[in-house]
């Protein structure tokens, strides 16, 4: 059958009788989809407000982002425009958010903590850097993904794209990780209620170096508290990216790849992605200092010197600063692969690069210093001094327990902290606190082997790269060594792009110890494949476990989610939250607070009953005294933390200090609620 002729421009015409049948079929198609969906309802109000929270929190953070990026690049721009778009992109959104978290401390500091005052920051700025968008709109449109070139790098793509996916899950769902529950999130939360930066009660956190903490309340001040997560999840974005490109530029694309999928390969570090921590924001900035030593040390070698970069290792170092106090061993590094870099220039002219960067650092991280000695009288509180507020030498020494490390007992340990940390650490354990999986930390101990095959270039620059790595290492050395509280991994994280580059580079140099009788490279990237596969298997069964999404789309509530993942504590604050609006609670062994609403004394070091008891001498009519004159209502007692505490025998609580609480307990406190398996315990401060 001949098919019908096609009808001619002039019979398609908008008739009145084609507009009413256009009409027709559409009010019919709008009516019977409103009609189906108003009886049979594809989503809840809960699910609209939870997807809200998340698409909001996602929104801002993507928003600061690029505000960071535009910033960073008025201020280092004309430096960073021959680099890739994704290079430029990471440095200048790092750089930016670094000077906009300083930003965010004038702001507290002026005790103008109120969601107007940040948004006319986050305005102001943009207005300020209007000519910068399009610079960062066009770099983000030349965003490329490296293109594998075979099979290994195509799996090394995938299992690092599952991974990321993986986390970006956890991240938004809400957050439940120890420390931000302590202090990350917490003090945030405090600053809001204050309407400013303070250290109005006892916890010492608040004196930790915070430029993460106010990019937090800042995100809280102008969404929710799903922004920290994603911020912290960002930052781990951009030194992933940054570690590639360091990778990409001075070896090559496989060690690229390798690196970036031996960084995900270690399941705490992909866990810390996915908290309010600041291990990623620190990781991101160490690795921003070591790439723009390299690139200053890449044109001192071919005499086109640009000291710009120097400029820019200089803020890397004092934002770094900014982040946390283990960031203090790093000016050292520098210096060190500086002056070895330098080392022919002689000393006035070293002198002179030396101090750009010690200046600029030193600029950048001076606002913490002066925040902690106008707050508590010490500059790098809680450390060093020990006439502070809320601090004494006791306390200090309670806190870093000097001499509890290996060295006394057991040095021939510090030899095998690699293996020690790879095979025994485990998340959440008092062994190194972290899963790192098989390969970060023992691939570069194959570096040896592969050396000789190595390019005259590739060799200098992985070097350099254990010069600085060796300093880090060695800081982290010495903490094992001198203290048990330090026996973590998570302390060394922030420098694993060297680690996990060093690593891909002996991966990779394992073709040069290849022969036709054993195809060594072969065989180790089956091995390395077939560990990776199974992490990935693992990290999707913790993905299954923690069960993220019910809680990112409402069909989970949020005090359900705290109750399924923190138990016995989201009831205990639960319990606290409905005590009268006035009370003021004190806890004793729990250091977390963040989910407490009314005015909660947590426990932040555990100290805060053998501080009464051993370094002020109450007894328990004493401290039931004290506690009346400062205004304690209540009390929290962690009853399985105070029981670990005994048995783990790590804290002094002698049998003065036990009899004591048996008293107070006895004769002071009067019990209202036990939650849990006698988990917790909520006491009434009553008259003896």
């Amino acid at each position: 059958m001949d098919n019908p002729e096609p009808a001619s421009l002039t019979e398609l015409r908008t008739t009145p009788g084609w507009w009413g049948k256009a009409l027709l079929l559409l009010l019919w198609l709008a009516v019977a989809t409103a009609g189906f969906f108003w009886a049979h309802k594809p989503f809840t109000g809960e699910m609209l407000l939870a997807l809200g929270r998340a698409a909001t929190a996602v929104a801002v953070v993507v928003s600061l982002v690029a505000l960071g990026g535009a910033l960073g690049w008025r201020l280092a721009g004309r430096l960073l425009a021959a680099e890739p778009p994704l290079v430029r992109l990471a440095l200048s959104s790092g750089l930016g958010l670094g000077g906009l978290a300083l930003c965010v401390l004038g702001l507290g500091g002026l005790q103008l903590f109120r969601p107007l005052f940040a948004w006319l920051l986050i305005l102001l700025l943009a207005a300020a850097t209007l000519r910068q968008w399009s610079s960062v709109w066009r770099a983000a449109g030349q965003l490329r993904l490296p293109a594998a070139a075979n099979g290994w790098q195509r799996w090394l793509r995938g299992f690092s794209a599952a991974s990321l996916l993986l986390a970006l899950g956890i991240a938004l769902a809400p957050d439940t990780g120890w420390d931000a529950h302590i202090y990350h999130l917490t003090g945030p939360r405090l600053y809001l209620a204050w309407g400013g930066v303070g250290q109005r009660i006892d916890l010492p956190e608040l004196g930790f170096p915070q430029l993460t903490e106010m990019l937090y309340t800042l995100g809280m001040l102008l969404a929710n508290d799903q922004t920290p997560p994603l911020l912290h999840f960002a930052f781990g974005l951009m030194g992933l990216a940054l570690t590639a490109a360091l990778a990409q530029r001075y070896f090559s694309r496989q060690v690229a790849w390798t690196a970036v999928a031996l960084l995900l390969s270690a399941a705490s570090f992909v866990g810390l992605m996915t908290h309010s921590y600041v291990e990623m924001s620190l990781f991101f900035y160490l690795t921003m200092t070591l790439y723009t030593l390299l690139r200053w040390r890449e044109g001192y070698a071919t005499g086109q010197e640009a000291r710009g970069w120097l400029w820019l290792a200089g803020a890397a170092v004092g934002l770094a600063g900014g982040v946390k106090y283990t960031a203090a061993i790093t000016p050292l590094a520098v210096a060190l692969l500086m002056v070895w870099t330098a080392r022919g220039a002689g000393w006035r002219a070293l002198a002179t690069r030396l101090g750009i960067v010690g200046g600029v650092a030193g600029l950048l991280a001076l606002p913490w210093l002066l925040k902690n000695w106008l707050l508590t009288g010490s500059p790098t509180y809680p450390f060093l001094f020990d006439n502070a507020l809320y601090w004494d030498a006791w306390r200090g020494d309670f806190f870093d327990r000097p001499g509890s490390g290996l060295w006394p007992t057991q040095p021939a340990r510090l030899l095998l902290a690699p293996v020690e940390a790879t095979i025994l650490g485990t998340a959440g354990s008092s062994v190194y606190d972290a899963t790192i999986g098989p390969f970060i930390l023992t691939l570069p101990l194959l570096l040896p082997l592969v050396w000789s095959g190595l390019r005259a270039q590739e060799r200098r620059t992985a070097a350099a790269l254990l010069l600085f790595l060796g300093v880090h290492y060695a800081w982290w050395l010495a903490g094992l060594a001198r203290s048990a509280l330090a026996l973590q991994t998570r302390l060394l994280m922030p420098v694993f792009a060297p680690v996990a580059v060093l690593g891909g580079l002996a991966l990779a140099g394992v073709s040069t110890l290849s022969r036709p009788q054993l195809k060594l490279d072969w065989l180790a990237r089956a091995l390395v494949s077939f560990g990776l596969a199974l992490l990935l298997f693992a990290a999707v069964a913790h993905f299954l476990r923690v069960n993220p999404l019910p809680a990112v789309v409402g069909l989970e509530s949020r005090d359900s989610y705290y109750a399924r993942h923190l138990g016995a504590y989201a009831a205990a604050m639960a319990a606290v939250n409905d005590l009268p609006a006035e009370s003021q609670v004190q806890f004793l062994w729990e250091p977390r607070s963040y989910l407490c609403q009314v005015d909660c004394r947590p426990d932040a070091i555990l100290d805060t009953f053998l501080h009464l008891t051993q370094a002020q001498g109450l007894d328990s009519a004493g401290i039931a005294a004290q506690w009346q004159r400062q205004g304690v209502t209540h009390v929290l007692f962690h009853q399985a933390g105070y029981q670990f505490i005994l048995a783990d025998q790590f804290d002094p609580v002698g049998p003065r200090e036990q009899a004591v609480l048996t008293d107070l307990q006895a004769n002071y406190l009067h019990p209202i609620a036990t939650i849990g398996d006698e988990n917790y315990i909520l006491y009434q401060l009553v008259d003896g």
